[in-house]
């Protein structure tokens, strides 16, 4: 099983997690951590927790932060560092989080991680670039 932690500052988490359950559902083994200028250790500790629990059912766990070079990105790959079944992701976005939960076990984990990456860039695109790909008229869209 893989397990998702999304952490960013502020409501971010929650954000994200209430948004992506409202279009698909609730979801098992997905987490929220907000960082709001606590201590750190505190928010370490939160994380490394949900890791120490995934390691007793042999699970992967992949945190997914909202802003590279933010502290819950440094954070988190800072205690990724320490653990071989921990892989980080930035820049998370719903399309990305939407495929992770839709496909946790269909991708080894290394694969699993280009996959979602792919597919939240993927969900990046102009309304313009869009209307060229369809014609210029909207329809379809």
């Amino acid at each position: 099983m893989v397990r998702l932690i999304v952490t960013g500052h502020g409501k971010f988490a929650s954000g994200l997690i209430n948004v992506v359950e409202f279009i698909v559902g609730k979801q098992d083994n997905l987490i929220g951590i907000e960082f709001n200028n606590q201590d750190l250790a505190t928010y370490s500790e939160q994380i490394e927790n949900i890791i120490k629990d995934a390691n007793k059912n042999n699970d992967s766990v992949v945190i997914l932060t909202d802003l590279i070079g933010g502290t819950p990105f440094r954070i988190s790959s800072s205690i990724s560092a320490k653990y071989n079944n921990v892989y980080v992701v930035t820049g998370a976005n719903i399309p990305m989080l939407i495929e992770a939960l839709f496909n946790r076990e269909n991708y080894d984990i290394s694969n699993f991680v280009n996959y979602i990456i792919k597919m939240g860039k993927n969900g990046i695109e102009s309304l313009d670039n869009l209307l060229k790909k369809k014609g210029g008229t909207g329809d379809g869209i």
